[in-house]
């Protein structure tokens, strides 16, 4: 059993799924749920997006994919899917470190900054500010930490914005509770962030539009 944190399904076939869970001991990885869209007994509500867990996998020699057992529910966020910007910035964390986390490759730094920022989520405000110390913590857990000096993603950006990101990149995700930014602030801090991860990852992610149309981003 390894603690799991589920970022993303995808109905299979009639009765399957296909899970991308985040391990904190195996880093990223893919298995199949076989009958999870009809078996209550061996997964439950459990196996959804922002699941938190323990999971039970197994694999065969020439398999592409694990075969998860069981997934054990450890503990649910309610308070998360009450609202819908709640849910948008949940979607965009976990496509984030998704995208930036190599398969198979432990990051437990990664797995807890995601289980804090959900817990957050759930006890709290969906807040710009928290997103961005969440990118900037995501991208410093697997190596991609900005150099604000150096980069030119960064060169042109205002002095008040270039130093927020600075202030950002000190917090913790709950001193971020605190962090207050100026909307016009908060965007040029956004916008190079996103062109930062957008020129590493080579694509865009697909929950930014989502959060885009929200006054919370």
């Amino acid at each position: 059993m390894t603690p799991a944190i589920v970022l993303r399904t995808v109905d299979y076939g009639e009765s399957d799924r296909v899970v991308t869970l985040l391990s904190r001991e195996e880093g990223k990885l893919s298995a199949i749920a076989r009958g999870a869209r009809k078996s209550k007994r061996r997964f439950g509500a459990a196996l959804s997006l922002f699941g938190v867990g323990e999971a039970r996998l197994s694999e065969r020699a020439g398999a592409e994919l694990a075969t998860l057992e069981s997934f054990s529910s450890a503990r649910g966020f309610p308070g998360l899917y009450a609202d819908v910007a709640k849910v948008a910035h949940g979607s965009y964390a976990c496509e984030l470190v998704r995208e930036l986390s190599p398969p198979r490759h432990a990051e437990p730094a990664l797995f807890d900054l995601l289980l804090g920022f959900l817990a957050l989520l759930d006890e709290g405000e969906a807040r710009a500010e928290t997103l961005r110390v969440l990118e900037l913590h995501a991208l410093d857990a697997v190596g991609l930490r900005p150099d604000f000096d150096q980069c030119a993603v960064f060169a042109d950006l205002p002095g008040e914005a270039r130093q927020a990101l600075e202030q950002a990149q000190a917090l913790s995700l709950a001193e971020a509770q605190a962090f207050v930014l100026a909307p016009a602030v908060n965007a040029a801090c956004r916008d190079a962030l996103s062109k930062f991860i957008l020129d590493h990852l080579g694509r865009p992610l697909k929950s930014v539009e989502f959060i885009a149309k929200l006054n919370h981003a």
